[in-house]
């Protein structure tokens, strides 16, 4: 009897000897599992597909006052008779939303580094910042444009303060929650406060940080909305006042759907961000 080839029994095929090579075949995708994968991926744009389908209805159905639910379409209609004015607006708004982040992360990073590192400084600074949190920010945009005149300067700072507190908070828990055993371990290779803060608090303190950006980049765009409403000529803050004194209740809801916009591209490219530069961060569902 002839033994098996090796490759037969490498490759699990029948020897030279057999009459026929068997093959693997792998099935392809059956179709009901494609269409699943594709529910799957645009299920959300069908259901919000369907609620303006059905929003659009209803209003034509119960004729509804446009100054009271417009429309889809009237909506439409009003981007098409203003985009130019309202794409100004966005990008007034998403400039000072940048400048109000930006300057959030440099202040909330360095306080946050301090606070981690000096309990001292923290006893000090932490019931200040409670007091900024707390204080509503529609309470201090009028003494700011007291102060700094109607300008990008007061929606700045609104932008800054909403946005700011979360990131101090992460960045001080981030670098104290870094395990103390490596942080013992590098203090017997006698290395230096700022190489364990280099080379293990801060990447500790990275995820902290990255999910303070997720919280803190919608908020500079509400706060940048809130300096435009109360105090400023431009930005899709100032269009909401004057569309509703008119009563253009389409052409505010195209200018509240124009900032969700804003704040979530600001969370989506937190999102991206994180991905790249925190890539061991593992999130359990």
């Amino acid at each position: 009897m002839t033994a098996p080839s090796t490759e037969a029994v490498v490759t699990g095929e029948p020897g030279p000897d057999a009459r026929g090579r068997v093959r693997a075949v792998i099935p392809p995708q059956s179709r009901a599992g494609a269409l699943f994968t594709a529910f799957r991926a645009t299920r959300a744009w069908m259901v919000l597909a369907v609620a303006v389908l059905v929003w659009e209805g209803a209003v034509r159905a119960l004729d509804t006052p446009k100054y009271v639910l417009p429309a889809p379409t009237a909506m439409v209609e009003q981007f098409g008779n203003h985009h130019e004015l309202f794409l100004n607006g966005l990008w007034a708004t998403t400039r000072m939303s940048l400048y109000g982040l930006a300057a959030a992360v440099v202040i909330g990073v360095v306080l946050g580094v301090a606070m981690g590192r000096s309990a001292l400084f923290e006893e000090i600074a932490f019931p200040f910042l409670n007091i900024i949190r707390v204080m509503p920010t529609v309470a201090i945009a009028p003494l700011l444009i007291i102060w700094f005149g109607r300008g990008g300067v007061p929606i700045v700072i609104c932008s800054c303060l909403i946005a700011v507190f979360p990131i101090i908070v992460d960045v001080a828990h981030g670098l104290t929650s870094v395990d103390e055993d490596l942080v013992n371990m590098m203090k017997l290779a006698n290395a230096s406060e700022f190489s364990i803060l280099a080379r293990v608090r801060i990447p500790n303190s990275l995820p902290y940080l990255f999910s303070s950006f997720r919280v803190a980049a919608p908020g500079a765009v509400v706060g940048a909305l809130l300096g435009e409403y109360i105090g400023s000529r431009e930005g899709l803050g100032y269009l909401i006042t004057v569309y509703s004194a008119q009563l253009n209740t389409a052409a505010v809801f195209v200018l509240a759907l124009l900032s969700c916009l804003v704040g979530l591209v600001f969370f989506n490219v937190c999102v991206w961000l994180e991905k790249i530069v925190v890539p061991w961060k593992t999130v359990v569902r």
